[in-house]
């Protein structure tokens, strides 16, 4: 991000974005290639939607998409354990999604419900940065993450927090934090001033220090 004004970044959003002052990755889990009016995007086969008579054909609609520059990561994709796709299918595009993201050189947004330690053994050889995302766990849950090295984008769970995602958010070190507005309509400017406020910071070095994250995740 050499030569620019300092930006908000919303590393994941489910909305078109194009807005001064913001460099948002629009999520995308199906209709790649057609038209938007975000700069940036993300694609991914999500959990919730994929089915195991489709994911071929899904899939290789999403390798031609995910090769295109304006396509920054691949997901969100991941594995949950509360949702009625069935497990397999689950798994194997899973797998398929990491290898994408390996052979691309592309970081991986990383879906995550109840399913902290399949997932993290699954990513435990990849060598793309790894973000998850919509963080609102205990700390406890999220320590094998932290340790592992890889990012944690939190949103919403931000802007009515309780306890123990305040407890957690304050625990993560500055350098693996990310921020999102998810799927939500909130202001990607209002979440970084409640997690500066949170972290008892200026909301200028929060600026600052994601923008260095984001550098190191999205090589920019």
């Amino acid at each position: 991000m050499k030569g620019r004004t300092s930006m908000y970044l919303d590393v994941h959003t489910h909305y078109p974005a194009n807005e001064p002052g913001v460099l948002a990755i629009e999520n995308r889990h199906s209709g790649f290639g057609s038209a938007t009016a975000s700069r940036h995007v993300s694609a991914g086969l999500h959990p919730w939607y994929i089915r195991s008579e489709t994911l071929s054909a899904n899939f290789e609609q999403l390798r031609q998409y995910a090769a295109q520059p304006q396509v920054l990561a691949i997901g969100e994709c991941g594995l949950d354990k509360l949702t009625v796709t069935d497990w397999d299918t689950q798994y194997r595009a899973f797998e398929e999604q990491i290898a994408l993201a390996e052979e691309l050189q592309k970081p991986l947004i990383i879906h995550c419900v109840k399913a902290f330690q399949e997932c993290l053994a699954l990513l435990k050889r990849t060598r793309v940065s790894v973000i998850f995302h919509g963080i609102n766990n205990r700390l406890s849950v999220l320590r094998p993450v932290i340790d592992a090295g890889y990012y944690l984008s939190f949103g919403k769970s931000l802007l009515h927090p309780n306890p123990a995602v305040v407890e957690a958010f304050r625990a993560v070190p500055i350098e693996q934090i990310l921020l999102e507005t998810d799927d939500t309509r909130a202001d990607i400017r209002e979440v970084y001033k409640t997690a500066a406020r949170l972290r008892n910071i200026p909301e200028k070095e929060i600026v600052l220090q994601l923008e260095r994250n984001f550098g190191k995740v999205f090589k920019q």
